[in-house]
């Protein structure tokens, strides 16, 4: 009977601690998962296509489609196909674009082509 009020005081000793520490680990995962949803949502704004859907795997949890997406990247990189580059210059085009549509962003374009010296 001793063995067992002794077994249920070591359960209680370790297992709270280690519960906690297993439970803070959850919560750090989670907001690391909240953190690469919010950041595959606003490059899929910005005109990203490749790198929004590993991140958005990430997030909910799905290994196999992430790990297919990025051997996918890796393969697209090694082959010089200009699929990521297409990626980055429809984003180029976008923030351009939204420069142009402000004073400001205009004026720091104008600045930025005076700089370079091409008239």
């Amino acid at each position: 009977m001793i063995w067992l009020i002794v077994l249920v005081v070591v359960a209680f000793v370790v297992g709270i601690p280690l519960g906690k520490k297993l439970f803070a680990k959850q919560e750090q995962l989670i907001d690391e998962k909240k953190a690469a949803l919010s950041l595959a949502v606003v490059l899929r704004a910005n005109g990203l296509k490749l790198l929004p859907q590993v991140l958005e795997d990430f997030a909910v949890g799905n290994v196999a489609d992430l790990f297919i997406q990025l051997k996918n990247l890796a393969v697209i990189a090694k082959s010089g196909n200009d699929a990521i580059e297409k990626d980055l210059e429809q984003v180029y085009e976008r923030v351009l674009d939204a420069k142009l549509k402000t004073p400001e962003g205009l004026a720091l374009i104008k600045a930025k082509v005076a700089a370079t010296g091409v008239k």
